[in-house]
């Protein structure tokens, strides 16, 4: 939702009381941006009071409801917001908002359509119009709205984090770091930069970078099991498979049920020759229902073979099946 954190700039005469209500709405502003949300409404209701034809006051009591989760009364508003003055962009803005949150995406959809041609050049209009078109597999629209979003300015952090998505999903992997660049340039501290910089690294083969960002990432959130995964793939490239494994530890810690986890993990485990643990994580794989479950079966029979276990490997890779042949035929004849 957008809510803009200025006051009211109005040319021409005004009487007293129409400058009482300029007053009241730029106070309401104020309190907002101070999070007080019932002074605001207050501020708001004087503002309306002193002059019921001030569109923007109730554009401005409307965003606060919107932001209270008050849906009816965010809709009255920003509705008769509206009608007083159809060019309040952003009351369309907050309309969708308020739309989207109610599930009718079809009305949502109608006022970003308004707002976007009130406003053709703000990226944040195209983003949620984006986001309702892909859940919708409007895919042709979504497409085209992708085109914009990647040629249109990006104002600040969160507009180029948003725009790094949309080129990433236009497969300019280039494009995307590049806007994540700016954005960790401009605000350092913004840790889902280092995420996706990182993801995106990583899936681009700049294993190195990829651990950077990464690493950064992990000393702020240390409960990310996606992350401490996505590390341990990394250090798996580089065939550093302690680190991967201390990696892959510290996600089961937090998502205990994951069977890629083990399965993965077991297969570190494996090239570190600790057939043991290896043995343990596949059954792990085994009971959460892995997915590839011909696969599990054969690392199991291996990681048994390794420990001197052959009647139990032998079982293993005939569940394995076409899988596993090879070794039956070898080692179990």
């Amino acid at each position: 939702m957008k809510f803009i954190f200025s006051l009211l700039f109005v040319l021409g005469f005004y009487t007293a009381t129409a400058q009482d209500a300029l007053t009241y709405y730029n106070a309401g502003i104020d309190k907002f941006e101070e999070g007080n949300m019932l002074g605001a409404i207050k501020d708001f209701d004087s503002a309306i009071v002193k002059n019921p034809n001030l569109a923007e006051a109730y554009w401005g009591r409307g965003s606060v409801f919107a932001q209270l989760e008050q849906h009816n009364k965010a809709l009255k508003d920003l509705s008769q917001c509206i009608k007083v003055d159809p060019g309040v962009g952003d009351a369309f803005y907050n309309r969708a908002y308020v739309f989207m949150a109610l599930g009718e995406q079809q009305k949502a959809l109608n006022d970003l359509n308004m707002y976007i041609l009130l406003n053709p050049t703000d990226i944040n209009g195209y983003l949620s119009r984006l986001d309702i078109e892909v859940k919708n597999s409007m895919h042709q629209e979504a497409f085209s709205d992708m085109e914009k979003i990647a040629t249109l300015e990006a104002n600040g952090p969160s507009e180029l984090i948003q725009r790094a998505r949309v080129k990433y999903l236009m497969k300019d992997t280039a494009g995307s770091i590049g806007d994540l660049d700016a954005c960790i340039n401009r605000l350092p501290t913004y840790m889902e930069a280092y995420f996706l910089r990182g993801k995106y690294h990583y899936e681009f083969g700049s294993f190195n970078r990829a651990l950077q960002d990464l690493n950064i990432y992990l000393m702020a959130n240390e409960d990310d099991h996606e992350a401490y995964i996505m590390r341990g793939e990394c250090y798996a490239r580089q065939s550093e498979y302690s680190l991967a494994v201390n990696d892959y530890t510290n996600a089961i810690e937090v998502k205990t049920d994951d069977p890629t986890y083990y399965f993965d993990r077991g297969f570190f485990y494996i090239q570190l020759e600790e057939y043991k643990k290896a043995q343990l994580d596949f059954k792990k794989a085994i009971l959460y229902m892995h997915t590839d479950t011909k696969l599990t079966y054969f690392n199991l029979g291996i990681a048994e073979y390794r420990l001197g276990n052959k009647e139990d490997a032998c079982k293993y890779w005939k569940n394995s099946q076409e899988v596993g042949l090879d070794y039956l035929l070898k080692y179990c004849q």
